[in-house]
């Protein structure tokens, strides 16, 4: 047996024994040394053929940058057209790789086959004998979105935190010169407690959006009876509705069972039931109800608040994302519960509708797969 051919059986043999094929194929077309030797031993072939079993894009060019071989994820991604490379960048990373004869490690930003948003993928070229370029490509897209969102939040978070802290900083400042004036010591206490109680509502929707967002909740997911769920929502909002002398009503049959969370969903209801008290007038009436399918529990806030605008709808689950501002700050609203409901309904494999006319009032519904149980062990 040759030596080339005893090389070619060792790398075949470490493929199999270890079932990175990503990994050593990457490992080898960035050993040009090696792939040279043995450009025209059976290892090359069996490269090319590896292209099809790649979970990441691949594809072999030849001398005049024809497609020889490709992955089917390739071709989904639009690096194709009519067996040559359709996009320019990637020509480019392909004519450097044979300029210079080195490997070729980037990462490109090209455009999306359906005509959205550009996709980032991070790709590696090398020769791989007879003038052939073996390219490998895996798609960072969602890893450049979740960095992207990643800054938004801080940035977010650092603007939004500034108000209540400066605001408090003022105010202490201002009881300090105040003290032999009492009315305007009971004046400020006030502002700053509630300044202080917005600081801590938005540490506690920081911390419970980072909960849900990092828990795998169905991971310990109970049954929960539903009306248990919205009667709870509904107390922790009492004193918010007496203050405003506004009746929120619950109608929900018992015995009406989801999987999940139960104080998670109860947060996410109570945050709802909150919002529709806030943006009401006094007087008003918020109802809450629970209606079923087969399939499907509903559990429906409805108000006959301010409304919201049609549009603005498609962006009130956004992370501090406020219709009227002013009235937020006036009502003390964090910019993170709407955001905090969806995450949480998702997590449960659910999902949140609106429907809203401003002047009239709106309705949230929650959606969330319903649960039989067989037994009376299977319930809460």
């Amino acid at each position: 047996m040759t030596s080339t051919s005893s090389l070619a059986l060792t790398v075949l043999a470490a493929i199999a024994a270890t079932g990175l094929v990503v990994g050593l194929f990457t490992w080898l077309i960035t050993r040009r040394s090696l792939l040279t030797r043995i450009a025209d031993a059976n290892v090359l072939e069996v490269g090319e053929k590896l292209i099809d079993v790649l979970a990441t894009a691949g594809l072999v060019v030849d001398s005049s940058n024809s497609v020889i071989r490709s992955s089917a994820s390739a071709t989904t991604m639009g690096l194709i057209r009519n067996k040559s490379l359709a996009i320019a960048e990637l020509i480019d990373v392909v004519d450097t790789v044979r300029r210079f004869g080195e490997p070729v490690f980037t990462e490109l930003e090209i455009p999306s086959p359906g005509g959205g948003d550009d996709h980032w993928v991070e790709t590696r070229a090398a020769l791989a004998g007879n003038g052939n370029v073996v390219v490998l490509l895996e798609d960072k897209t969602e890893s450049h979105r979740l960095d992207d969102a990643r800054r938004d939040f801080l940035a977010n978070i650092s603007h939004e935190l500034k108000t209540p802290i400066g605001a408090i900083g003022l105010l202490a400042e201002a009881l300090v010169d105040a003290t032999d004036d009492p009315d305007t010591v009971r004046k400020f206490s006030k502002n700053l407690r509630k300044e202080a109680r917005r600081l801590a509502d938005l540490v506690q929707d920081i911390i419970q959006l980072s909960r849900v967002q990092s828990k795998d909740v169905l991971g310990a997911a109970k049954p929960i009876d539903v009306a248990a769920i919205v009667i709870d929502a509904a107390e922790r909002c009492a004193i918010v509705a007496e203050s405003k002398d506004i009746a929120v009503t619950v109608n929900s049959q018992r015995d009406v069972f989801v999987v999940g969370d139960a104080e998670l969903l109860t947060v996410a209801v109570k945050n709802l039931v909150d919002n529709a008290i806030k943006y009401s007038d006094d007087g008003k009436h918020v109802g809450i109800g629970v209606s079923t399918s087969k399939n499907l529990v509903q559990i429906s806030i409805a108000d006959v608040g301010v409304g919201i605008p049609k549009d603005e709808q498609s962006r009130i689950f956004e992370r501090f994302y406020r219709v009227d501002a002013s009235r937020s700050r006036q009502t003390g609203g964090t910019g993170l519960g709407l955001s905090l409901v969806k995450h949480i309904v998702f997590s449960h494999g659910g999902e949140i509708t609106l429907f809203s006319q401003p002047g009239v009032g709106s309705t949230f519904t929650i959606s969330l797969p319903r649960f039989e149980p067989t037994v009376d062990g299977d319930r809460p």
